[in-house]
Parts: C-alpha cells; structure tokens; sequence
C-alpha cells in the first residue's frame, strides 16, 4: 500500500536535542514524523538510529527508511519490508508547498537524520 498526503504544515527543528522532520494535514488527520537523537545526547544505545512515525505511534519502528528522495515539491520515502509490514505502508509520497529556503532546511535535516546516505535531493 502506498499513501500520498498533501502537508499543510511542515516543520524541520531540533526538539529537545533531537533531529525532528514532521509533515501533517490535521484536516485528514494524516502525519509523517522521522526524527533521530544525531548527537545521542539520551545515551540510549543501540537506539542512535532514526525513528518513524505514521499518524499514531502504533504505527512507528527504529530505522525502516530504506531511500529518501527530496522533490521540488514533494519527499518520497521508501520503507523496507519488515518497516512496510509493521506500519502498513511501502511507500509515503509527501506533498507540500515551501519556499526553497524552507525545502533546503528540510533537505539539510533529513540528511541529518537518515544515516548511510540513504536521502537523494532530486
């Protein structure tokens, strides 16, 4: 199954420490969260790897993100299977008007966040 959402509210910060990328449409009660302790200021180990989160945290798991692709309007993630399977989703094609200072900050974060160079800008 592949979802595609069109974000009316997008952030990309540091919240208390942590890397945090969030895409939202409450209006269809749709949101994509991935964030990452980069500095693992928790000392949480074997968890210093990024975090997705798809409307509910019963919809979430540690890493999944096999490939990341930043559009001019739009991020594509791409979920690896055992991910896929425990959040329902193969595929989160995300939708959203920025400004290209607001694209390169979300850019900037998700490279940030996904390791291994796994986040293509296109």
């Amino acid at each position: 199954m592949n979802i595609n959402f069109f974000a009316t509210e997008v952030s990309a910060a540091p919240v208390d420490g942590i890397w945090t990328v969030e895409f939202s449409a409450p209006a269809q009660g749709q949101t994509f969260l991935v964030r990452r302790d980069v500095n693992n200021i928790h000392g949480q180990q074997g968890l210093n790897i990024h975090y997705i989160e798809f409307c509910d945290p019963s919809r979430a798991c540690y890493g999944g993100l096999e490939r990341v692709q930043v559009l001019l309007n739009a991020v594509r993630f791409r979920l690896t299977a055992s991910a896929a399977e425990r959040i329902g989703v193969a595929e989160i094609v995300v939708s959203f008007s920025l400004s290209k200072a607001a694209l390169g900050d979300i850019s900037s974060a998700l490279a940030h966040i996904v390791e291994h160079g796994r986040v293509e800008i296109l």
